[in-house]
């Protein structure tokens, strides 16, 4: 199977609209991990052996790399309380 055809299928895993970066973070955390010696056959990372496009699109990961992050993982939103002060 090739690495356009795995990515694909990834992305096509559903996950939750409050977990889903933003598609600028997305297409720049893509191009780190494009970047990156670890990455595997286009699609893989060598250091957790998760799928690169599904990890780079969820708020809540951050980058594997055990000589530090390459990028950070992000805070869930704060959800708005219906009580008052």
């Amino acid at each position: 199977m090739s690495p356009e055809a795995v990515a694909a299928l990834v992305d096509e895993i559903p996950i939750s609209p409050k977990l889903k970066i933003r598609a600028d973070v997305y297409e720049k955390r893509l191009a780190l991990c494009s970047s990156c010696d670890a990455l595997r056959e286009g699609v893989l990372c060598a250091h957790c052996g998760c799928f690169v496009r599904f990890r780079a699109r969820a708020r809540l990961f951050a980058c594997p790399h055990p000589g530090g992050a390459k990028w950070p993982a992000e805070p869930m939103e704060s959800e708005e309380s219906d009580f008052t002060e």
